[in-house]
């Protein structure tokens, strides 16, 4: 190896070990967290919740929407397949109690089901579940700062549940 480094200069060499590194990464099917590989014929898509009135302003309508166009997916309620959100559950639980019976620690839950139809709305895959949890002590004294943290893994929760579904969907439709 230093035989190699002098015959070809050194930032040669740093220059062609970067790019063997990078060849084996992308060989290895390497890709960054977040990314999802969908099927061309499935990269249009439309996401429904069923029990919610005002599902263009959830959480998990917004999270997905930033998760699909990260991946370069079309979402357009003309498109050929769908997600349905059958159910949505979220709970912030007391965990635990302190010695004064204040509230030491929580427990932010979200549990979803959904359904997955084909571009003739039949059926792929029916009662999907999709499931995140996150625990956070909250801080009395430091109030404003434990409604911040809250809201952070809040959004970090809702977050995960639209990439479980993604995931569900990719691989439901590399099954088909």
């Amino acid at each position: 190896m230093f035989a190699l480094s002098k015959t070809i200069g050194w930032s040669q060499f740093r220059l062609l070990a970067t790019g063997l590194f990078f060849s084996l990464l992308i060989g290895c099917g390497f890709s960054l967290r977040g990314n999802i590989e969908i099927p061309v014929e499935a990269q249009s898509l439309w996401l429904v919740i069923e029990d919610q009135s005002s599902s263009q302003n959830s959480p998990l309508q917004k999270h997905f929407k930033a998760l699909a166009e990260q991946n370069n997916l079309h979402i357009a309620s003309d498109a050929d397949y769908q997600i349905i959100v059958t159910s949505v559950n979220f709970r912030r639980i007391s965990t635990t109690i302190t010695s004064d019976a204040k509230v030491d620690e929580y427990t932010l839950r979200g549990e979803l089901s959904f359904d997955i139809l084909d571009p003739d709305e039949q059926v792929i895959a029916s009662n999907l579940e999709a499931f995140s949890e996150r625990t956070f002590q909250y801080d009395a004294n430091d109030a404003a700062a434990s409604n911040s943290r809250e809201a952070f893994l809040n959004a970090e929760l809702w977050s995960d549940l639209s990439q479980q579904i993604l995931r569900q969907y990719a691989a439901r439709l590399r099954i088909k």
